[in-house]
């Protein structure tokens, strides 16, 4: 009953392993064997916590039932099944009973029990004193082949060793691994084997340690070379047998865990590519980022973003009740750089100027190049004193500047300097105070720093200057223009976005026709040549398709709706001309019969038309394909002398044409943005990926489809669309949804790499051009 018991216990502990990795079909082949094999074993059965018989061996519940016992003498064994620290169920076992009745009633009186019990204790006494006496785990001893058959149907490899570290017994499992039979390796070295050297030379092998340290060792990784040259990956474990010196062994198995390490080395590929994507992504987007907010030329901000920083440093100085002050810059004679050395020279003289200033400034505060010639320094934390300070700096290191050529030319600044304290309202009221002081300085004779009210002669003849400034400065602040174009964006951004095409188009084409001021006035005036739109209703704004001419009709109010906005709004008369006016025909025959014709038409309006009409054309619509550059071209010169001014026309086109590379046309300006909208997505989804998050890494690819789509990036569209598939299915598989992340990321940063390296193309052939 003894051994009935222990070899119950080994079939349950094999059943254990089968069952937690739910390998039913083995099991039941494994029981069937053992059954087949005793002939005193009639069934098993495996039957869960719950009193279910999930696998018997035939017949089991007929016999395991109470009423067996009338038909044939049965012996019960149940040998309870437990699974990481938790009861599953039992395994039950029914085995022929050897004894009569006759039998029975003499093992239950007493006096048979004592006497046995006087029988099998000295039986035990004697087998403890002939073990002592020879030992138990030398290399003489005889393993019953009921226990190697039990061993051999483990699907893990089993080796038992002497204290020598030989193997007495090698499971089939173990032979077959290594490609060696149990016989051959048996009395050999387990050590001798072809092991990684690698994984033993500082450790040693687990086996060793735990006969001589009688410690269970757990998990241990060690890779064995085949006679093919192969690998596998074994997780070993070994536990000691024996107490002491003469009677010590080891009980070693071995799980071949090669698919799941190289499933893990896959997986951390994996990861490791997707974080070098990410990463890639976040430099490219810093790159991208950069191009978006620095001025081409020089390097410094641009007006847009340097009115964003300035809003958020105005915020925190009314906040903390810091001072802060800002300097006006201007190149003296910049005209007649240009005019005496040609425009290549004058860009040189630019870059040194900004370089000179951003060393000096950058670490302490914020640089923009505001227009033309002129740049503006944001000094946080600046009273006016350190303010002018700065200033002298800045004027001094400028006229210090020499350039290899033209040797001979020397340049000075004139620089107006105003801080806080002088009760600026608002940003651009703050800038205007300093570009006043610029005026007095040129006024002055130039090369001079001049600080807001810095003497009594300039407080007398404060409200002359600003006067004078304002004739030839514009009153408009920024952010309010932010608004109107943040309010025309959420109507409408697909409108928001022709309208900063335009302002940019504007602003090139009028480098050479206007002075800064009145250039400032155009990129205003195409910034919001379109904001009359908020006041049409959604279902004619937003109609996916062509407009009845009732609807016509109706979007036809905008342009009135924009310039009762723009009078309301801002007190500058040459916007709202330019507004009024920029539907007029050159050559008359105008929807408005009012509208002037000729050059009677503010040339800014005139310009405007031509940039608005060029990018409407090259623009996508739902109901049609925008045209080609050249195709855009064409229908210019032919309107030319009807609708156009001719001479603006031509002047367009060469300003096009000449800076068609740089960032502020509108495709690429486009591209640009949603290159940085998509790779901030992708950044978050990555994210997901690793961490296993599927419902996050699902919604970022729903999020990342609408971006796509948007955007018309079909490519980067479908394959989010893969990973959203695999993130809502019930297999979801990790490693193949991290290589499809890894996809959607190359196909990411391609895209950013050929925008990044077209627009640095288009850069250098500009400069290449102007140096020609």
């Amino acid at each position: 009953m003894n051994a009935r018991h222990q070899n119950c216990e080994t079939i349950a502990i094999l059943s254990a392993t089968d069952i937690g990795k739910q390998r039913w079909v083995d099991l039941r082949s494994k029981l069937q064997l053992m059954v087949d094999r005793d002939p005193e074993l009639m069934s098993i059965g495996i039957r869960s916590e719950f009193g279910t018989l999930r696998l018997d061996t035939g017949h089991h519940e007929d016999m395991w039932s109470p009423d067996a016992q009338d038909i044939v003498h049965v012996d019960k064994v149940k040998i309870p099944i437990t699974i990481s620290g938790r009861s599953w169920g039992r395994v039950e076992y029914c085995y022929k009973s050897p004894h009569d009745g006759t039998f029975d009633r003499a093992i239950n009186n007493p006096t048979v029990r004592l006497l046995s019990f006087y029988i099998v204790a000295g039986m035990l006494a004697f087998t403890i004193f002939v073990v002592r006496m020879m030992g138990v785990f030398n290399n003489t001893q005889v393993v019953p082949d009921r226990v190697r058959q039990a061993l051999d149907t483990l699907a893990e490899g089993l080796l038992v060793l002497d204290g020598t570290g030989r193997i007495v017994l090698a499971n089939q499992a173990f032979a077959d691994i290594v490609g060696i039979d149990s016989d051959s390796l048996t009395h050999r070295r387990a050590s001798e084997l072809d092991w990684v050297e690698d994984d033993v030379s500082e450790t040693g092998y687990p086996w060793m340690l735990a006969i001589e340290t009688c410690e269970l060792q757990s998990e241990r990784m060690l890779r064995i070379t085949l006679a093919d040259g192969s690998q596998r990956i074994f997780s070993v474990n070994a536990a000691p047998l024996g107490k002491d010196r003469t009677q010590r062994g080891a009980l070693a198995t071995f799980r071949d865990v090669t698919h799941v390490e190289e499933h893990r080395a896959e997986l951390e590929r994996m990861l490791s590519l997707l974080r070098s994507s990410r990463d890639e992504i976040q430099r490219k987007n810093r790159a991208l980022e950069i191009l978006a907010t620095q001025d081409s030329l020089t390097g410094c901000l641009n007006r847009r973003a340097f009115f964003e920083k300035f809003e958020s440093f105005w915020t925190q100085s009314e906040t903390d009740g810091q001072a802060m002050s800002c300097i006006m810059v201007d190149v003296d004679h910049f005209k007649s750089v240009n005019d005496t050395y040609g425009h290549h020279a004058g860009d040189d003289v630019l870059r040194v100027v900004a370089q000179t200033i951003r060393s000096l400034q950058e670490e302490h505060g914020v640089v923009c190049r505001y227009g033309g010639e002129e740049f503006c320094v944001l000094l946080p934390s600046f009273d006016i004193e350190a303010a002018l300070a700065e200033a002298e700096r800045i004027r001094i290191a400028i006229s210090e500047i020499r350039l290899e050529d033209p040797e001979e030319l020397r340049l000075t600044a004139s620089l107006g300097v105003s801080e806080l304290r002088f009760k600026s309202s608002n940003p651009q009221e703050l800038v205007n105070q300093a570009d006043a002081c610029l005026y007095v300085a040129k006024r002055e004779g130039r090369n001079r720093s001049i600080v807001y009210n810095a003497s009594y002669a300039l407080i007398q003849d404060t409200e002359k200057i600003l006067d004078e400034a304002k004739h030839d400065r514009v009153d408009i602040p920024f952010q309010a223009v932010i608004a109107l174009v943040s309010a025309l964006s959420y109507r409408d951004a697909e409108t928001a976005e022709h309208s900063r095409r335009v302002a940019d188009l504007c602003s090139r084409a009028g480098e050479d026709v206007f002075d800064p001021a009145e250039r400032y006035i155009l990129e205003i005036a195409g910034l919001l040549h379109d904001i009359g739109k908020i006041g049409i209703p959604d279902d004619i704004l937003l109609k996916p398709g062509k407009l009845t001419p009732e609807e016509w009709e109706i979007m036809g109010r905008h342009d009135r709706i924009g310039v009762e906005i723009i009078a309301s709004s801002f007190d500058c008369p040459k916007l709202t001309d330019i507004m009024a006016n920029h539907h007029a025909f050159y050559g008359g025959k105008a929807r408005d019969p009012d509208l002037p014709v000729g050059e009677d038409i503010p040339v800014g309006a005139r310009l405007l038309a031509i940039a608005d009409s060029y990018d409407a054309m090259v623009s996508d619509r739902v109901y049609r394909k925008g045209r080609s550059h050249d195709e855009a071209i064409v229908e210019l010169r032919r309107c030319a002398g009807t609708q156009f001014d001719p001479n603006l026309v031509e002047l367009f086109i060469r300003k096009i044409d000449s800076t068609r590379a740089t960032f502020a046309t509108g495709a690429i300006a486009l591209r640009k943005q949603n290159a940085i909208t998509i790779g901030a997505r992708v950044q978050e989804l990555v994210g997901a990926a690793a961490a296993q998050d599927w419902p996050k890494l699902q919604s970022h690819a729903s999020h990342i489809i609408q971006l796509a789509d948007d955007f018309d990036l079909e490519a980067i569209s479908k394959a989010a669309a893969t990973i959203e598939e695999s993130a809502k299915s019930e297999d979801r598989a990790w490693l193949i949804v991290l290589r499809q992340t890894h996809d959607l990321v190359d196909m990411c940063r391609a895209a950013q790499s050929d925008f990044l390296k077209r627009s640095l193309e288009r850069d250098a052939e500009q400069i290449n051009s102007q140096a020609k």
